[in-house]
This record gives C-alpha cells, sequence and structure tokens, in this order.
C-alpha cells in the first residue's frame, strides 16, 4: 500500500480546503456510488467513531454483540483518522480480526489505480483533491463495489462542508458538540452546532445525544427549516463510561434506519454494555502492568477521560503513568491541565506527525499542573521508559493523539 500512502501522504499539505465540488466530481465520474445503498451519517466533535462502531455491528448482525443470531448483512464502515495504516478507515461488517472487515493493501491499492484517472481528471478541471475527499471517494466507491447493505460513515470535521456531506443518508446523527477546530467551525458551541446540523436532510431522522438547550435549539431551528424529524437520544447516566451514550445512541440509529429502509426490526436487543472495546478508544493492550492507549484529543475527550480513569476504573493517581503527546493545533494546555493531575508521572512526548506540539511545551504545561514529568520525545521510548516505571498492578496510559497511539510499539498489541 505504499503507493497510496505517499500519495495521501503528499496531499496532506492541501489541508482543508472548503467546497464539495470535488468530492462530487469524483463520485460523478465514477458513476454515483455511494447512491448504491442506504446510509447513516454520523457527526460530532467526540462519540462519533464509537457510534458508528456500535452501528455497524449492530446492522451487521454481530452475535458477539447481540446476544443471539440476527441476520447478518455486509455493512459498509467509514472512519476517521486511522491509528496504524489507511486501510483501518474503510471496512466490510461482519468480518474478523482486529479490525474486521479492513480493506486489503490489495483492493486498496487496486481500488487506487481505477480511482488515479478520476483524481488526475478532477485535478486538472477543479483543483487536487484534499487527502480527506479523495480517501472518502475511495471508500464510498469501494462500498458499492463490495456489495453493501448499506453503510455508515463519519464525519470527518463540522459538517456542511466535510467530503461525507455529499451523500444523502437516509438518518443523520449528531452525538455531541464540544469546542474543538474553533478555527474552522466557530467559537461558541452554538455556532459550531449550526455547522455540523447541514448533515440532516430534509423528511428523514436527525438523531442526537446532545442535551444543552442553546445546542437543541440550534438543532431544532435547522430541522423545521428544511423538514428534517429532530429525534432526541434517551441517554442513560453513564458513571464516567462515554460509551453507554454511544451504545445508545447507536442503538436509537439503528430502529430509525431498520424503519425508514423496511428492515425487519432487530432480532436481538444490542447489549447495554458494549462488549468489545473500539480500537484506540481505552483499549487495553497489554496487562501487568495495563498499558492503555485512547485516542482523547481536545479537552471534552480529556474530561470524558478523566472522568473514565477516576469513576468507571477508579485508577488512583499513585497507580497511573501517563504518556502524552498532543498536537499543536490542538488545545494541549487545557488537555494537559485535565488530565497530568491524574497521573503520579506524565512523560511528556512527541509523535512523527508535523503538527506535533514539541515534548518541551507539553512537559511545560504539565508541570504547571503540579505532575512530576520527565520527557522522552520518540513515543516508542517513551512506552518503554513507562514500562521501566511501572509495577504490575499499575496502569500506562497513552493519549493525546491518535498519531500518538499509532507509534506505540508493534510488540504490544
Amino acid at each position: 500500500m505504499s503507493q497510496l500512502s505517499d500519495y495521501l501522504g503528499a496531499l496532506q499539505r492541501f489541508g482543508i480546503r472548503p467546497g464539495l465540488e470535488r468530492i462530487e466530481a469524483l463520485l460523478a465520474a465514477a458513476g454515483n456510488p455511494e447512491k448504491l445503498y442506504p446510509l447513516v451519517l454520523v457527526g460530532g466533535t467526540n462519540g462519533k467513531g464509537s457510534t458508528c462502531e456500535f452501528l455497524a455491528r449492530n446492522l451487521s448482525g454481530d452475535s458477539r454483540v447481540r446476544g443471539e443470531l440476527a441476520k447478518t448483512r455486509r455493512i459498509g464502515l467509514y472512519t476517521s483518522p486511522h491509528i496504524y495504516a489507511w486501510n483501518e478507515r474503510i471496512r466490510v461488517l461482519p468480518g474478523e480480526g482486529r479490525f474486521e472487515g479492513t480493506i486489503s493493501d490489495h483492493d486498496l491499492d487496486g481500488l487506487f489505480r481505477d480511482a488515479q484517472p478520476i483524481i488526475s481528471n478532477v485535478a486538472d478541471n477543479l483543483g487536487q483533491p484534499t487527502e480527506f475527499e479523495v480517501i472518502t471517494f475511495l471508500g464510498l466507491w469501494h462500498f458499492a463495489r463490495a456489495g453493501v447493505d448499506a453503510a455508515v460513515i463519519e464525519v470527518g470535521l463540522g459538517g456542511h462542508w466535510d467530503a461525507t456531506n455529499v451523500t444523502e443518508p437516509v438518518v443523520s446523527v449528531v452525538t455531541h458538540v464540544a469546542l474543538d477546530h474553533c478555527d474552522r467551525l466557530g467559537n461558541t458551541v452554538e455556532e459550531i452546532a449550526a455547522d455540523k446540523v447541514h448533515i440532516a436532510r430534509s423528511g428523514r431522522p436527525f438523531l442526537t445525544a446532545e442535551r444543552r438547550p442553546s445546542v437543541i435549539r440550534v438543532f431544532q431551528n435547522y430541522c423545521a427549516r428544511i423538514g428534517a424529524v429532530y429525534a432526541p437520544v434517551a441517554v442513560p447516566r453513564h458513571n464516567g463510561d462515554f460509551q453507554l451514550i454511544n451504545a445508545a445512541t447507536a442503538r436509537a440509529a439503528e430502529k430509525a434506519f431498520r424503519a425508514q429502509v423496511g428492515w425487519e426490526p432487530a432480532l436481538a436487543k444490542s447489549a447495554d454494555q458494549p462488549s468489545r472495546p473500539v480500537p484506540g478508544r481505552f483499549e487495553i493492550l497489554e496487562r501487568a502492568p495495563n498499558l492503555v492507549i485512547d485516542g482523547a484529543n481536545n479537552p471534552d475527550g480529556a474530561n470524558r477521560l478523566a472522568a473514565l480513569i477516576r469513576t468507571e476504573q477508579a485508577v488512583p493517581r499513585e497507580r497511573l503513568i501517563l504518556v502524552l503527546g498532543i498536537l499543536e493545533d490542538k488545545d494541549y494546555a487545557g488537555m494537559t491541565q485535565i488530565l497530568a493531575p491524574l497521573a503520579r508521572t506524565v512523560i511528556a512526548t512527541q509523535s512523527n506527525s508535523p503538527r506535533a506540539a514539541p515534548a518541551e511545551s507539553v512537559a511545560k504545561a504539565a508541570s504547571a499542573a503540579g505532575a512530576h514529568v520527565e520527557i522522552v520525545r520518540a513515543v516508542p521510548e517513551a512506552v518503554q521508559r513507562a514500562r521501566q516505571l511501572a509495577g504490575p498492578e499499575d496502569w500506562i496510559l497513552v493519549t493525546g493523539s491518535f498519531t500518538t497511539i499509532g507509534e506505540v510499539p508493534v510488540n504490544a498489541h
């Protein structure tokens, strides 16, 4: 897959470019494959990736989650960002393995070869598509070629101008709204909500687990204006485990989807507590000591992770070693203030991403929060240092960004 990886890596310099004309042209040239299957579009500041995972499992009839065998269907699952490889973003469930149904290197390279003339033509006429537009195009096209019965698609950023918003979802979901990407989406949760709600569609359900009145008013006003059906999700008490809310949102979306497309009701109720973790979301890789990775990458995600550590996992401060690497365009000072007090030692690190905040900056913020801090710039070496410091009953938490957790040494998986 090196050819595609190199190509997409080079496209990252184009960043985020507003406008849907390039992704629309890519899909049109391939015969609009996204129209060949019904889909659910899921946005939100945090929780959207987990909600997509749970929803795809439910719709595919995954018996390991549902408790008894339901009718098995092929469900496309498109998520971002990836942890280890681009393949992870494009999956077809049901499947086996840690990343079930992940597109193979062979199939992804073949898909890319077929797509290259289309991409080149669009680049010549409309400007170079971004890396997210290209991988979104490949994912939507792959699902059609794979003959999926439906697809679950995660929004990349915001909603209005996101490449995934060229689709016509039969159900739209916004999990939750918090301050993130303020330079692009707005400086208040209401402004951000006004961008995210653009994934709603006339005559179709729009679901949300959001509970703040000011955000709900934004959602309700937009839905009323376009004729979408606003549908709040009844969320359970979570006691620090926000995956319960994500699972409840997925169940509500599943029910709405089945009603929209005429599928039979689920044969078995989805589990109240997800039985298998979502990759990169409080994923335990090793025991004795416990080595955990979590992709929390903004203050809201850090608060959710902190609540999980304190309540659901009840990890005492003297048992936790925090390996922390954050991207510079995120609020790394705010995240560090939330996470650093949880641990007896913070190891400030720095992923290979060009967007990574310097380890020294993370260390300075952690020291200001009163933590005992070490600096180990390379992520693999930082994890090894944490292992040296940890006893068998301790916890090592690697977090701050998906680029950081993706560099945890392979022998840890």
